[in-house]
């Protein structure tokens, strides 16, 4: 074998073996990943419901491609703030855990603060761990924690979720 073809035959087998471990450091890296707290897609949600102890709940429905509030009023949703408050359901998960373990009233969970239906999907949202200051979750019968970056969000009010606010129906 030439001195040329046996050098460029080493080139080649480092270049698949770099290749190899590239692409297995993408696999590992991406089962590292946070996971969301919901497979759900925001683009496939239909219907979205907030629910809080301390605010008005309110209903927004997808009707050919367009939010719409049903409660508590009924006028064209601005679909930016429909988007926002869908961020819960790709919200990353600290951790998880079964709730069976904890005491929901202590979390906040028993009642809920929030609970945030999207389609048929109830994602009860409690208190806020007092270190991280991740807000506790209930889906089903699992606990998990996940980063608050929504709670504001599900405290709006109405009017600001409206295409054109003050325009009510």
């Amino acid at each position: 074998m030439r001195k040329s073809t046996r050098s460029l035959l080493i080139l080649a087998v480092v270049a698949i073996a770099l290749g190899a471990t590239v692409y297995a450091e993408l696999v590992r890296e991406r089962g590292l990943a946070p996971q969301p707290l919901t497979a759900l897609d925001p683009a496939s949600v239909t219907h979205l419901e907030i629910r809080c102890r301390s605010c008005a709940t309110r209903v927004f429905d997808r009707v050919d491609g367009v939010w719409w509030m049903q409660q508590p009023h009924a006028a064209k949703a601005n679909p930016e703030a429909v988007a926002r408050l869908l961020t819960v359901v790709r919200a990353s998960v600290r951790t998880r855990a079964k709730l069976a373990s904890y005491d929901a009233a202590k979390l906040g969970l028993d009642p809920p603060q929030f609970t945030v239906v999207a389609n048929d999907t109830h994602i009860d949202i409690g208190g806020e761990d007092p270190i991280d200051h991740d807000r506790y979750v209930r889906i089903g019968d699992e606990l998990l924690r996940v980063p608050d970056r929504f709670s504001a969000r599900l405290l709006e009010a109405p009017e600001s979720e409206l295409l054109h606010p003050g325009t009510v129906h």
